[in-house]
């Protein structure tokens, strides 16, 4: 029998910290008899109300796979659009421009897939069951590399960068903010030793452990707020 499992962890990062701002990131997890997911979001830095937006777009998309809860094939189109909604309803009543936040997520619903969606920066990777690894990351090639992609009114299914894989073939998938992301040189080898390191682990223990590493980042004058978020495969032994 397969099982998923999650954990993660979110941190203010030394600059919010000394200025007494709040965490503009945010991160979620379900798991379900009808399904599981992980979400990040960074809420935009320069933007007014980024925490609102960034904890709106994690509930955003725990009430989007919701919606696809029962349908045998998931489309992903539905499923930004959906996501888009529930975070406008979510922010409300603040204004959409002053919330803008970036959104990572990973769901495996009943069409028997899993579907990767990456709004704006961070990183999203799959493990997959053979061992090598799978990256979205943000296509900058089309504008400015201080740009970031975030949600808003105005933001469609072209925007996303989207991955759907069959169940089977994945292992793990780790999702991080920039705040993370930005620091790591040799991604695979952080994905793969991350993974090694917390499944063995219970949840309340793995949460405590990522957060510790991400309140004691070894990166000098590191100052982004800090988000992982893990869901992987576990096997269980038939009774």
């Amino acid at each position: 029998m397969t099982l998923w499992k999650s954990f993660g962890a979110s941190v203010r990062g030394p600059g919010h910290v000394s200025t007494g701002k709040p965490n503009q990131d945010a991160w979620a997890s379900f798991q379900h008899s009808w399904g599981y997911g992980i979400v990040i979001s960074d809420g935009l830095g320069s933007k007014q109300f980024s925490d609102v937006g960034s904890n709106a777009a994690c509930c955003a998309v725990v009430c989007a796979a919701n919606a696809c809860r029962d349908k045998t094939e998931i489309d992903h189109h539905f499923l930004f659009a959906s996501i888009k909604s529930e975070w406008l309803v979510g922010i409300a009543p603040f204004e959409p421009r002053d919330c803008a936040a970036t959104c990572l997520f990973a769901l495996l619903l009943g069409d028997g897939s899993m579907h990767l969606g990456m709004l704006g920066d961070g990183l999203a990777a799959v493990i997959k069951a053979n061992g090598s690894i799978v990256q979205l990351s943000e296509d900058k090639s089309q504008g400015f590399s201080n740009i970031t992609a975030g949600l808003s009114p105005n933001v469609t299914a072209n925007d996303w960068r989207y991955l759907s894989l069959q169940e089977g073939e994945c292992d793990a998938v780790l999702l991080c903010t920039d705040g993370v992301s930005d620091d790591l040189e040799d991604i695979d080898g952080f994905v793969k030793g991350f993974l090694e390191a917390h499944r063995g682990l219970a949840a309340e223990s793995a949460n405590r452990d990522v957060r510790e590493m991400l309140e004691n980042w070894p990166t000098p004058k590191h100052s982004d707020d800090k988000t992982i978020a893990c869901l992987f495969r576990q096997e269980m032994a038939d009774e």
